[in-house]
């Protein structure tokens, strides 16, 4: 593993490259809030076959924040290349996860030529559901896993630091000014999965993104609420190799 930070775009960025160099780049943008450790619950499965590429997105984590204008999804998607052109990677599977796949999903309209095939997890283009009915479909479907005997990963406060709070909290408002984006994705020309969980409010945004992108694989994940690394680690893991041509482990 390596661990280290570049200057982008005006702005260090915190990056983190795992994995076998000869492996396929893939690149994952976190869910809101969050830092790019809370990749953990999914990196042993990922790092074995994938050359993972993680950051934290300006103004959270360890990364610095910019000016104020800079906290945009396509200002994110433009880090995000300009990482890669730092690390030598022309092209990457990029992976968004709910906020994050706001971001994967600029990266595609204004990189697409730097994908080899792309995943939305838990996303909508349209804004945010409320926060409380979120976090009782949440509930919802835990209490689904502990009737099967699972259990939802133990989040860790680690996760979700940030040096500047002041910051992250900014980063976390770029959805104030972006257009819904879906029907502009029916250009993209490369394989494209989208996955969303059974209890995730995002659920009917989510088919309606697959249902716009010609030739998307779509994949309701059961007893899974908003954030499916958190209720099914496993399933995300699987998904994505299977995807990109590799047999889970």
């Amino acid at each position: 593993m390596s661990e280290t930070f570049a200057e982008l775009n005006g702005v260090r960025i915190h990056y983190r490259l795992d994995g076998p160099e000869d492996g396929e780049p893939l690149a994952l943008v976190n869910m809101g809030s969050s830092n790019l450790q809370s990749w953990t619950p999914v990196m042993d499965d990922l790092a074995r076959t994938f050359r993972v590429l993680r950051h934290d997105i300006r103004g959270t984590g360890r990364s610095g924040g910019g000016p104020a204008e800079g906290y945009t999804f396509p200002q994110y998607a433009d880090d995000l290349a300009a990482l890669m052109d730092h690390l030598s990677i022309p092209r990457a599977f990029v992976m968004g996860l709910a906020y994050g796949a706001r971001t994967a999903g600029q990266f595609a309209l204004r990189h697409p030529g730097r994908l080899t095939r792309i995943a939305f997890f838990d996303v909508a283009f349209t804004p945010p559901v409320e926060r409380e009915a979120r976090e009782a479909k949440g509930r919802e479907a835990a209490a689904l896993l502990a009737e099967a005997g699972e259990r939802m990963v133990e989040s860790q406060k680690a996760w979700f630091w940030h040096d500047v709070k002041e910051n992250a909290a900014a980063v976390h408002t770029a959805h104030l000014t972006e257009p819904d984006i879906t029907e502009r994705l029916a250009t993209l020309a490369v394989p494209c999965l989208v996955a969303c969980g059974r209890q995730d409010l995002n659920l009917a945004q989510a088919e309606r993104v697959a249902n716009t992108i010609p030739g998307a694989a779509f994949h309701v994940i059961e007893r899974c609420g908003h954030g499916s690394i958190l209720f099914q680690p496993k399933v995300v893991s699987r998904l994505l190799l299977e995807f990109a041509g590799h047999r889970a482990a």
